[in-house]
């Protein structure tokens, strides 16, 4: 499912105080736009908080890492639970799995000749985080736009490859945006856009020159590297304990 740093995993952080203003923001619009509307005529409608169980697929896009040995983009799985903590907040825990393949590289050969195979892999991540709505505990036409952010787990529990590459298990950084439509019995349909970022390490063997005097990886700096990683998915929210 879904550790040295580099400069690339802070800039996330750099999107905390764009959600706070872009909550303020869509809050105070959201106050504006009732004022002149009688309760039965308003777009908006009080929402009871509530512990829900959601199942989401989409597609998992990859960006390619500085080896190229990364899975490829594909189909995946979630499964989230929410709890309303107060207010517009409420906390999450995601689980997704995405089968998959990747190269396999063997350093030791010319870059013509280098990989040598494919591997099929499964990433599993594993986030926790916080969702917050942009429209607190009401609904536009039913609807419930939210942003979100947390940490969380990312591995494939593979062994090292036959290149000694080796994914491991991760730390990862998510962010994102959701979007609900709810149902009067509480259901929803909802959609999910989210970037998972997690950092590759590579083994000596890549830096090392073979007979055509090319390597996988000639800058150090690319021993540790960061990606972000998207994902679109749409799925259904169920209400439990209610």
């Amino acid at each position: 499912m879904t550790l040295s740093f580099s400069t690339a995993a802070p800039r996330a952080h750099l999107l905390a105080p764009l959600a706070v203003a872009l909550l303020l923001v869509a809050s105070s619009r959201s106050a504006v736009a009732q004022v002149g509307h009688l309760p039965d005529k308003s777009p908006y409608e009080d929402v009871k908080p509530g512990q829900s169980l959601s199942v989401s697929v989409g597609q998992l896009g990859v960006k390619r890492d500085p080896a190229n040995v990364a899975p490829a983009a594909s189909p995946f799985v979630s499964l989230r639970y929410d709890l309303p903590v107060g207010g517009p907040a409420a906390l999450y825990a995601r689980y997704s799995f995405a089968p998959s393949d990747r190269n396999v590289l063997d350093p030791n050969k010319p870059r013509a000749t280098r990989i040598v195979g494919k591997s099929s892999v499964t990433t599993h991540v594993v986030d926790l985080g916080l969702d917050l709505s942009l429209t607190g505990q009401k609904t536009w036409r039913h609807l419930m736009p939210s942003l979100t952010g947390g940490v969380g787990l990312v591995s494939d529990f593979a062994r090292a490859d036959t290149g000694a590459y080796k994914f491991g298990t991760k730390f990862s950084f998510t962010y994102g945006a959701g979007l609900k439509y709810l149902f009067k019995n509480g259901w929803a349909i909802r959609g999910d856009a989210t970037n998972s970022i997690w950092q590759y390490q590579y083994p000596d063997k890549y830096f090392v020159k073979a007979s055509d005097t090319t390597s996988v990886l000639s800058d150090t700096r690319a021993r540790s590297a960061w990606r972000g990683n998207w994902s679109l998915s749409a799925g259904v929210s169920i209400p439990i304990f209610r």
